[in-house]
């Protein structure tokens, strides 16, 4: 299996978003190589926070990774969409797509890493077929799309699907980039490192805790992937 580097991937929903360019531009001049966007459809869950123009705009002042989750109810307009941004990964949910490996093979054809984005509520063995498809499963913590709610839950049962999910990488042979999202804070990293995690989405609990400042935030969570040897 291919060793993949660990990596913080901060949240585009986290920043000032009536200043997206000059955050985005922070953020890379902090060490940030890829960027999470969060496209919501209002539907799938009642948000809306950024649109595929501004996506769109932004990919044409940032060398970062585009790493955009979709959350919609109807996944193809939207992907279609996204992938003439310029993007670079995308992953969306398998719940409400009635051929989940079409729109995977789809999102490959177009050069972009195709993922699938795991909810709380849905079962690895549910999705375990299209692994083979995969670039990369994205885990959720707390319920995708409400993580403007205050009082998220934060689900414990990661650790378990991310054991199971492993065992199933490696029983086929593959070598794909896990990645969580939903609150991780500073003390959060240790364990998921230890459990297979690759990528980290960053909002108010990493990158963008309001104690300190972003350059000091970010330090503190390189600081603690150099502690795990990563």
């Amino acid at each position: 299996m291919v060793m993949v580097k660990k990596r913080i991937a901060p949240s585009l929903i986290c920043t000032d978003l009536c200043n997206l360019k000059s955050e985005v531009a922070n953020l890379e001049s902090l060490g940030c190589t890829i960027l999470h966007v969060d496209i919501i459809d209002g539907i799938f869950s009642p948000d809306m926070p950024l649109g595929i123009e501004t996506v769109r705009k932004l990919r044409s002042y940032s060398d970062m990774e585009f790493d955009v989750h979709l959350m919609a109810v109807n996944n193809m307009p939207y992907v279609d969409m996204l992938l003439s941004c310029g993007i670079d990964r995308l992953c969306f949910h398998p719940e409400n797509e009635p051929r989940p490996s079409i729109l995977l093979r789809k999102i490959k054809a177009a050069g972009v890493k195709a993922g699938l984005a795991i909810s709380p509520e849905t079962t690895v063995e549910s999705v375990r077929y299209l692994l083979p498809l995969c670039d990369f499963i994205l885990l959720m913590r707390i319920d995708a799309g409400y993580a403007h709610l205050s009082g998220q839950q934060v689900y414990p049962q990661i650790e378990e699907k991310l054991a199971l999910l492993k065992t199933y990488i490696l029983s086929y042979g593959l070598s794909l980039e896990i990645e969580a999202d939903g609150r991780i804070g500073f003390d959060d990293l240790p364990p998921l490192l230890k459990s297979g995690v690759d990528t980290f989405v960053s909002g108010t609990k990493g990158i963008f805790h309001p104690d300190a400042s972003r350059a000091e935030n970010w330090n503190r969570l390189q600081t603690i992937l150099k502690a795990g040897g990563y």
